[in-house]
């Protein structure tokens, strides 16, 4: 019988201790990104969700930049021995939360 529950996740790694972080813009999710991991940026924050309320009320999360391309991009730049760590930022600071 199969394990129940959600899939196990790898354990995840410490943030290094020297930190050099870049922010993929705008849904960015080229080349610049993987050329920044090379020449030493260990924090990739991309931009951004928003946290919005649907009509009935619930939180929403949407936006953001094309999550397939950023989960490619991490198993490249892994892959590639270069362990990355990914974010991602909220935007939205000029609407109420939910």
């Amino acid at each position: 019988m199969p394990p129940r529950g959600p899939p196990r996740r790898p354990p995840r790694r410490p943030l290094p201790s020297v930190i050099s972080a870049g922010y993929a813009n705008w849904g960015e999710c080229d080349g610049k990104v993987e050329l920044a991991a090379r020449t030493g940026v260990n924090v990739i924050i991309w931009f951004a969700i928003e946290l919005t309320v649907a009509p009935g009320g619930k939180p929403v999360v949407s936006g953001g930049p094309n999550l397939t391309c950023v989960a490619d991009t991490a198993a490249r730049l892994e892959a590639g021995g270069l362990p990355t760590h990914h974010f991602i930022s909220v935007g939205g600071g000029d609407a109420p939360h939910p």
